[in-house]
C-alpha cells in the first residue's frame, strides 16, 4: 500500500462528506491554540489538537535541541500507568529522528515493516498506523509531530496529512508567539527584579545613612555630655582640691599624699573624659574644619601609640567639602589609624589627603605586617564599615595590603 493518497478535493471544489465538520474541527483547535500564551500549555494544546484532528488515538511532540536529541516530549493517549511502564523518553532515533531529517510528512500503515523503525521499549502499547509531521515557520524548526493508531483502524490518509499541516503552521505561530512573549516576561521580570533590587539598595542606603547620622548625632550628644557635665564636675573637683591644699592649716599627718594621689586621679580622669570626648566627635572637626580634626587626630594616636604618623591635608578651600563628606574623611582616616595601632605593628603611618578635580582621596599607610585582604575575615579591621561610610556619599575605600609589607587604605569620593 503506498505511503501517500490523494486530497479529498481539488482547490476551488465545494467542500462535502465530512470535510467541512473535519475543518471546523482544526479551526476550533486553532483558536484553542491562538489563546494559550504559556509554552508549556501550548505544547500540550498542539498535540491534543492534533490528534482531534487526524481523529488518532496517540499523539506527541517532540522538540529538539541543536544536537537533534529530543530535550522536550509532550505526549497525548497514555495514561499514568503506561508511561511509567515505559519509563524513559524517545531520544529521537529511528523513525522518530527521520522526521527530524525530512521536511515533508511522513505517512506509514505499518510502523514496524518501515526498516527505519527501530522497535519500542518494553512496556509501551502496540502502534501500527503512524504520520509524521514538522512543526516550523519561516526557515525555523520547532518540532515535530507524531501521531499513531488512527481510530477504527484506518490508514492515515491525505485528509489527515492536510489538516494535520495546517494545524502544524497554527502550531509554529502559536510556539513562537509564546516564545516571545516568555521572552519578554522574562525580560519584563528582570527589570523588575533590577529595579526592586535598586529601590532596596536605595533603602538600605538610606538607613545605613539614618542609623550612621543617628550614631554621629549620639556620639556628639556624649561627646557634649563629657566635655560639658562630667568635665566641669571633674575640674571643679580639682580647684577644690587645690584649694585645699593651699589652706594654712596644718593637715593631718598622711593627709597631703593622699590629696596628691586624688589630685592626680582626677586630673587622669579628667584627660580620659576629654580624650573620650574627642574620640566620639571633635569638635574642631565642627569648629574649624576636617585638617586641624585630621591633625591632632595624628597627633593624638601618635603620643598614645608611640608610633611616628606624618599627615598633610590640603582640603579646606573646597566648597564641595560639607560636613557630611569631612566626617565620613574624619572617620575612615580614625578607623584606619585604629587599625594601624591594634594590628599593624607598625613604626611608622601616613595619612594624605587631596583634592584633584572634583574629586577627594584620603591615603593612608602604614609599614606594619600586613595581610591578605581577600582571606580576611568577614568585617575584619572595620573595612566594611569604611566602605560602608564610602557609600554614602558615593564613594569607595580600597585596602592594598601584602603580609609583612605594609597596608595602605585609598578613600575616593566626588566632590559635591
Amino acid at each position: 500500500m503506498p505511503e501517500t493518497q490523494p486530497g479529498p478535493s481539488a482547490p476551488g471544489t465545494p467542500l462535502s462528506g465530512p470535510w467541512p465538520a473535519r475543518v471546523r474541527v482544526l479551526l476550533d483547535q486553532a483558536m484553542e491554540l491562538s489563546g494559550e500564551h504559556q509554552l508549556d500549555s501550548v505544547l500540550q494544546r498542539i498535540v491534543e489538537g492534533a490528534a482531534a484532528v487526524a481523529d488518532a488515538r496517540f499523539a506527541a511532540l517532540g522538540v529538539y535541541d541543536d544536537e537533534g536529541t529530543i530535550s522536550t516530549f509532550v505526549h497525548h493517549g497514555l495514561d499514568a500507568a503506561t508511561v511509567e511502564r515505559i519509563g524513559e523518553l524517545p531520544h529521537g532515533r529511528g523513525l522518530l529522528g527521520q522526521v527530524i531529517i525530512v521536511e515533508a510528512p511522513i505517512r506509514l500503515d505499518d510502523i514496524g515493516a518501515d526498516p527505519r523503525s527501530c522497535g519500542f521499549p518494553p512496556g509501551h502499547p502496540p502502534m501500527r498506523t503512524f504520520l509524521g509531521a514538522p512543526i516550523g515557520r519561516r526557515g525555523r524548526r520547532y518540532g515535530n509531530l507524531y501521531l499513531t493508531e488512527k481510530h477504527g483502524g484506518m490508514a492515515f490518509d491525505a485528509e489527515d496529512e492536510a489538516l494535520v499541516m495546517a494545524l502544524a503552521a497554527f502550531a509554529a505561530g502559536a510556539i513562537e508567539s509564546a516564545q516571545l512573549m516568555g521572552a519578554e516576561r522574562a525580560r519584563t521580570e528582570a527589570v523588575a527584579g533590577q529595579v526592586a533590587a535598586e529601590l532596596r539598595e536605595r533603602a538600605r542606603g538610606e538607613l545605613l545613612g539614618a542609623v550612621i547620622a543617628a550614631q554621629e548625632a549620639e556620639r556628639a550628644r556624649v561627646a557634649r555630655d563629657l566635655h560639658d557635665d562630667i568635665g566641669q564636675a571633674l575640674t571643679s573637683v580639682l580647684l577644690g582640691l587645690r584649694l585645699l591644699e593651699g589652706r594654712g592649716d596644718e593637715p593631718a599627718p598622711g593627709v597631703t599624699g593622699r590629696v596628691e594621689d586624688l589630685r592626680e586621679l582626677v586630673a587622669d580622669a579628667l584627660r580620659r573624659a576629654r580624650q573620650l570626648a574627642f574620640d566620639l566627635r571633635p569638635t574642631v572637626l565642627d569648629d574649624i574644619g576636617l585638617a586641624p580634626a585630621v591633625q591632632r587626630l595624628v597627633d593624638e594616636v601618635a603620643e598614645r601609640s608611640g608610633v611616628a604618623v606624618d599627615a598633610a591635608v590640603d582640603v579646606e578651600q573646597h566648597q564641595g567639602l560639607t560636613p557630611a563628606l569631612a566626617t565620613v574623611v574624619y572617620r575612615v582616616v580614625q578607623e584606619a589609624l585604629t587599625n594601624v595601632v591594634r594590628h599593624a605593628q607598625a613604626t611608622s603611618a601616613s595619612v594624605v589627603v587631596t583634592v584633584s578635580g572634583d574629586r577627594l582621596r584620603a591615603v593612608i599607610e602604614d609599614d606594619g605586617q600586613g595581610f591578605d585582604p581577600d582571606h580576611r575575615p568577614d568585617g575584619h579591621l572595620g573595612i566594611r564599615g569604611m566602605e560602608e561610610r564610602a557609600e554614602l556619599v558615593g564613594g569607595r575605600v580600597r585596602v592594598i595590603s601584602v603580609p609583612s609589607q605594609g597596608t595602605t587604605v585609598v578613600l575616593e569620593v566626588p566632590l559635591g
